[in-house]
């Protein structure tokens, strides 16, 4: 397979940018066609991953050796077809996103998949995106500029392999999207179909919930398995407008299922029960969200 021949157009008519890669093969040629929706904030601006405009990310597609520090964060090649570089213009901190990909292949058959991180699932609050900052984004994960540049100076990190996405063989289009970017602030952008936003704000009342059960049950000498265990999987119903499912509730179903499925467990000395628990009452107090008039813009 030769190297991939590039020619990107702007389309204002359809509103999204589209790249056309075309791969020269003998055996079976493919025209992938790669749309990038436009950012949802002006504070946010998109390219398409290309080796010789971003090379500090180029090694996250390649082979490492055991020995490299980036093996941890290696990805599958294919990947690379689909990954957009991000960057941070705006002067406030990113504490959440969502992306979604949607992936058709030659048969006509679509998929879709989406990744999310936020700034307060953790007990230590940390941005996920700095001012001025730049971000590979890829199917299976996300991986900063100034994290890479860590690592490769010797940095060391806590976590395992990056998972591995579908495989993305075989496909005629991709297209990108941003759902939502959430502000330090509260300032969020995007069209947000899922209720991200709406389940970031649940999260500590789901959370303070779930650690009232445990306490009242730990206060009255009560097995607290019943309860959880009902919590966790009790039906959501699902409607028109949120087909998936009370975001609240969802958080409170996932709290009940994680703290059952560690109650029991210890980590040296560490018992899980009380850590779990002590997270449960300590999540992040979230700012009140809101949206930027367009004038403001």
């Amino acid at each position: 397979m030769s190297n991939p021949v590039v020619r990107q157009f702007v389309a204002p008519e359809l509103k999204w940018i589209s790249h056309y890669l075309i791969y020269c093969s003998a055996y079976n040629p493919i025209v992938l066609r790669f749309n990038i929706l436009p950012s949802p904030t002006p504070s946010i601006v998109l390219h398409r991953y290309e080796k010789a405009l971003f090379p500090v990310f180029n090694q996250l597609f390649e082979n490492p050796s055991p020995s490299s520090p980036v093996r941890h964060l290696a990805r599958d090649p294919e990947e690379a077809l689909a990954a957009v570089i991000l960057e941070n213009h705006s002067e406030k901190p990113i504490t959440a996103w969502r992306f979604r990909w949607q992936f058709t292949d030659v048969s006509g058959q679509q998929r879709a998949g989406t990744i999310s991180s936020d700034s307060y699932a953790v007990d230590v609050f940390r941005p996920i995106a700095e001012p001025a900052s730049r971000h590979l984004i890829a199917p299976s994960a996300s991986v900063s500029e100034a994290f890479l540049k860590y690592i490769l100076s010797g940095g060391g990190f806590l976590g395992g392999s990056i998972r591995s996405a579908n495989t993305l063989s075989n496909l005629t289009e991709v297209t990108f999207e941003i759902h939502l970017v959430v502000f330090v602030d509260g300032e969020i952008a995007g069209p947000d179909p899922d209720d991200f936003a709406a389940e970031l704000q649940g999260r500590k009342c789901a959370a303070e919930f779930i650690a009232k059960q445990i306490r009242m049950a730990h206060a009255e000498g009560r097995d607290l398995t019943p309860v959880l265990s009902a919590l966790a999987e009790a039906p959501s119903l699902l409607s028109a407008g949120r087909p998936q499912g009370d975001p609240l509730f969802h958080s409170v179903r996932y709290y009940a299922s994680d703290y059952l499925r560690h109650m029991h467990r210890k980590i040296g000395n560490l018992d899980m029960a009380e850590a779990k628990l002590r997270h449960l009452e300590h999540r992040s107090t979230l700012p009140d969200f809101y949206r930027r008039s367009e004038s403001a813009e």
